[in-house]
Order: structure tokens, then sequence, then C-alpha cells
């Protein structure tokens, strides 16, 4: 039987995957396709270079779960904590991301709302991981 803390580790690493996912299937199509025109080409406007800059984002959730199931799973805590301050960053990160196509018109508005669930499901996963590596070693069963 697993410890709640690993279930409260193994959850924020759900968490912070199904914001890579939602990125991955539910942000990125549309951005490619976005025609919205006062968009900036110098800065994250052009289509490819949002789409670079998602697909690092997605990247990086992906490494950050891996990386948190791994340091729990070997009680590595105090990496645990820095995973998941490491977690809290892409979903800060997305926050301009979500302000800023939301000016894009209604062609964008579902990829808004869906930028929206990935800034939470970054931010409840990434606190989930620091909550499991700030509660005491004696709640994490025999491995830890």
């Amino acid at each position: 039987m697993h410890s709640w803390p690993r279930r409260i580790l193994w959850i924020g690493a759900a968490l912070v995957l199904g914001s890579a996912v939602g990125l991955a299937v539910g942000v990125i199509p549309p951005v490619r396709g976005d025609t919205y025109p006062l968009a900036t080409p110098w800065a994250f406007g052009t289509a490819d270079r949002a789409v670079r800059a998602l697909w690092v984002v997605v990247v990086l959730d992906v490494l950050v779960a891996g990386a948190a199931v791994a340091s729990g799973r070997f009680g590595y805590r105090v990496l645990l904590g820095l995973v998941g301050i490491l977690a809290l960053q892409p979903g800060l990160g997305l926050i301009d991301a979500a302000t800023a196509y939301a000016a894009h018109g209604a062609g964008m508005h579902r990829a808004v709302v869906v930028l929206w669930v990935c800034v939470g499901l970054d931010l409840v996963g990434g606190l989930s991981m620091v909550a499991s590596a700030v509660i005491p070693r004696r709640y994490w069963g025999d491995r830890a």
C-alpha cells in the first residue's frame, strides 16, 4: 500500500502531464492557425515562434512530472520541493499567453479556455508536489 504523500505526488505529476496534453492537443493547433492581424512579428506574435515556445512548455511539463515521480520514488525530498517550484513556472508563464490570446478573436476563445485550465493544472500540480515534499518523513511509509 502506498502512503498518502506519494499519492499527492502522483496526482500532482498527473496534473502537470494533463497540462502538457492540453497544450499539445487544445492550444498548439489553434495557435498554429491564428490569423490575428495585429500580432507583432518581433514578439511571440508570429505563429511559428509561439508554437515553438508552447512545445518548450510541453517538454518542460513532461520533464518536471518525470523528475517529480523519480525524486519521490527514491526519497529525494529536497529535489522534489525544487521540482515542485519548477512546476509552478510554466503555469505562471501561461498566464501571459492566456491573456494575450484572449484579444485574438473568437477563433482563439477555446484555446484561451484550455490555456487557463492548463494554468490551473500546472499551479495545483506544482503546489501538490511542494506539499508532498514538506510532509514529515514518518508519513512517507517504509521506502522514504
